[in-house]
């Protein structure tokens, strides 16, 4: 007599299990958590070199620093003690890194390994790293695409990043981000700033200080900067409105858009080096200083008597000139 549906089924399943083979995934290792506080002088150093995950750092008026790092298991790499974090400690330096025993990810291009044939480099489990640091020590990060956060730092900040997104608040000390896509936000910034990117969003608010940024193709947005600016770009935006201008103010852009925004009181010296794809638009009478051609016109000269350099370069594009 022939077996019904449901009796296949149930042969099927129990020959499965049998042979012990699981319908599911193995579950993965539980995340794993591995931290200590360290004694580091005020004005001492932490450096932390990581790959993917998390960067959260607040400040304390301590000699000492706390850190916990949560290793997150993946699919593809399961196993968290395959990753460990190196702490290299004393008085004036405290360094954390994310070591895989099987290397980084970007250490093959292909090969084999325990499991085979596999393209691409070793998947590795995500990192959260939370640090609390003296609020007067320097930090810096190397990173590939964590989302990173810094609060309250009055150090110098480097962070060196490809593309994770990149917080930054209360700063007192200098900042200096390389990074090749991330997008950026800095807010309450005392300090100079710079910043070296190929593309992604800058967004910048309340900065007092030099403020230089090269990048290809990156957007910069910024308000109430008090301070100089240096904008070089390829095929960039930049839009700035200024608090006051204390400062010189030079822009150079291939074929980006500019738009500068200044209280209607600001006196400048302009200097501009336009080719005749260039469109400028004022909310200051230029007429006096306009020199040139009717079809590459430049301007030379002050603006409500004069005061910091205004230097506007451009092959193509839209520039503006506006009052607050």
């Amino acid at each position: 007599m022939p077996r019904s549906v449901p009796s296949l089924c149930a042969l099927l399943a129990a020959a499965v299990l049998s042979l012990g083979v699981a319908p599911s995934v193995a579950a993965q290792d539980p995340a794993r958590t591995v931290g200590d506080t360290v004694p580091l002088a005020a004005d001492g150093a932490v450096a932390v070199d990581t790959h993917e995950g998390t960067i959260t750092v607040t400040t304390w008026e301590r000699d000492r620093v706390r850190y916990e790092a949560e290793i997150m298991p993946t699919d593809e790499d399961p196993d968290a003690e395959k990753v460990t974090i190196q702490a290299r400690t004393n008085d004036e330096r405290l360094r954390l890194a994310t070591d895989h025993e099987d290397g980084d990810d970007e250490s093959t291009v292909f090969g084999f390994d325990e499991d085979g044939f596999r393209w691409g480099g070793i998947d590795i489990p995500a990192v959260h790293y939370t640090i609390r640091m003296p609020r007067s020590a320097a930090l810096r990060l190397d990173d590939h695409e964590s989302a990173i956060e810094v609060t309250g730092l009055a150090g110098a900040l480097r962070i060196d990043t490809h593309e994770g997104p990149v917080t930054v608040t209360d700063q007192r000390g200098a900042v200096t981000i390389d990074s090749h896509e991330s997008s950026l936000s800095i807010t309450n910034q005392d300090g100079d700033v710079t910043l070296d990117t190929h593309e992604g969003r800058m967004d910048l608010r309340n900065i007092a200080g030099r403020l230089s940024v090269d990048t290809h193709e990156g957007t910069l947005s910024v308000e109430e900067l008090e301070g100089s600016l240096r904008f070089d770009a390829h095929d960039g935006t930049v839009s700035a409105s200024f608090a006051t201008v204390t400062d010189d103010v030079h822009v150079s852009t291939h074929d980006g858009d500019a738009t500068l925004t200044l209280p209607p009181t600001s006196g400048v010296d302009l200097n501009t080096d336009f080719d005749d794809d260039v469109d400028l638009r004022s909310d200051f009478d230029l007429s006096a200083i306009r020199i040139g051609d009717e079809d590459e016109p430049n301007y030379r000269g002050d603006i409500n008597g004069g005061g910091p350099e205004l230097y506007l370069e451009a092959d193509d594009g839209d520039v503006a000139l506006r009052t607050r």
